[in-house]
């Protein structure tokens, strides 16, 4: 039975930093150049030409990295090379992988998490002999490498899921392949009369103040453009002003210097709500303000089935409220007519996709939709029992993108606790 003892690492390597910056990077350097991403950049000099493992000094994850031949290193970055005899690199190199936990435990700072040269240093390695380090890592490597096929496997099935799913919404809201129809190619048949229509929402059409809709046109890749487009819809639909479907609402921060505004029973819609419900519903949030914050600020309650869009730094956030909510001002909110279905306008945006709704944008530092511009959306869609049917078909597809998705996520975490024991094992004497 193998004999197993912890020698420190600075005992089993020769453990040193770069001295280089980040703007030492050069695009076509010859060399390696490590740093604390997980990107490797090129230099136009080496400090070491041996086998090392390399090991950012700085950041949240303290990985190492395997590498042969010439390289050169940041000055916040570590090489671990000139093995003592009695230690395999790849075995270290597992080893480091399996107390993965060490070094963010032990970093310096309070904002950017860092090492220092103590720390290698001081690092207990549970060291076994040589030959049987060599099984252990051959046993692993062998292990490893299908463990990377199936991850790799299963995430190309994540991203086809996500793909299938973006590319059906994308089909259903495409009319550059259509019979160019006229604008007024379709009619709004819900049976809610237009002056009715058009009286429900024009006290709401300049709820949000400020300047009036952009006369500039911005068309959009699928159902939605800024202005009336010049293309334009499939037969039985019709390229229509959102304004004349829905109100549109601004959101607002009660302030924050008076603490008896938050803490009630109005849910408040942020930023971090809609990331974490981006697609679907939202029910309720993780902050909430009271009819004291709603009476003192410019924030609205807005009627469950508002359809929320961020449009600040983070744009393209996609919500439907499940329950009455204020938002912040990071939203452009629309509160839909019997007209319009609010999941058929969260598919116009989520077809239109967050990279797509960035053409809507400005801004010189960051990039904002601004009103104007949300004032002048039109959208294109077909009347509101076809709009039910659209939704239906997304729904299900949608529904189906993400149980794949649940099957392949469970598969990753799953190969990820394998390999996890399979370190567990090896280290503890039972591989």
């Amino acid at each position: 039975m193998s004999s197993w003892t912890f020698v420190p690492m600075g005992q089993l390597c020769s453990i040193q930093s770069g001295k280089s910056d980040t703007k030492d990077a050069v695009p076509d350097g010859p060399y390696a150049f490590f740093d604390r991403s997980k990107t490797i950049k090129r230099s136009s000099r080496f400090i070491h030409d041996c086998e090392a493992l390399i090991i950012p000094g700085e950041g949240a994850e303290f990985l190492p990295r395997h590498f042969i031949g010439k390289f050169d290193l940041h000055q916040r970055a570590y090489a671990l090379f000139n093995f003592a005899p009695e230690i395999d690199v790849k075995f270290l190199f597992h080893y480091l992988h399996y107390v993965a936990d060490y070094f963010p435990r032990v970093a310096v700072g309070a904002t950017v998490k860092s090492l220092r040269l103590r720390h290698f240093q001081e690092l207990p390695v549970a060291v076994t002999e040589r030959e049987e380090q060599q099984r252990i890592v051959a046993i692993l490597d062998e292990a490893f490498a299908g463990i990377a096929t199936a991850k790799a496997n299963a995430e190309a099935n994540l991203q086809d899921a996500e793909a299938t799913r973006v590319a059906f919404l994308r089909s259903v809201f495409d009319h550059r392949g259509s019979a160019l129809a006229t604008g007024a190619s379709a009619s709004m048949s819900s049976g809610v009369a237009a002056a009715e229509r058009d009286s429900d929402l024009a006290a709401g059409v300049t709820r949000t103040g400020g300047r009036a809709a952009a006369l500039r046109h911005i068309p959009g890749d699928f159902s939605l453009s800024v202005g009336m487009p010049a293309r334009g819809a499939r037969p039985g639909w019709r390229w229509v002003e959102l304004a004349q479907l829905a109100r549109l609402e601004s959101g607002h921060t009660p302030s924050r210097r008076h603490p008896e505004y938050w803490g009630g029973d109005i849910p408040w819609l942020s930023i971090r709500d809609a990331r974490e419900h981006h697609g679907g519903y939202v029910a309720d949030t993780e902050e909430k303000t009271n009819a004291l914050g709603i009476a003192n600020s410019s924030a609205r309650v807005l009627p469950a089935g508002t359809v929320c869009l961020s449009r600040t730094a983070s744009i393209g956030y996609v919500t439907v409220t499940r329950n009455a909510m204020a938002t912040s001002q990071d939203f452009v909110n629309w509160v839909c007519s019997p007209d319009l279905s609010p999941e058929f306008l969260k598919y116009v945006f989520l077809a239109e996709g967050r990279d797509g709704l960035l053409r809507f944008a400005s801004g010189a530092v960051h990039q904002t939709i601004y009103f104007p511009e949300a004032k002048a959306f039109h959208i294109c869609c077909p009347d509101r029992s076809e709009q039910d049917r659209v939704v239906a078909r997304c729904d299900a597809v949608t529904a189906e993108a993400r149980r794949l998705a649940g099957v392949y996520q469970r598969k990753l975490a799953a190969l990820d606790e394998l390999k996890q024991s399979l370190l567990h094992r090896a280290f503890s004497g039972q591989l």
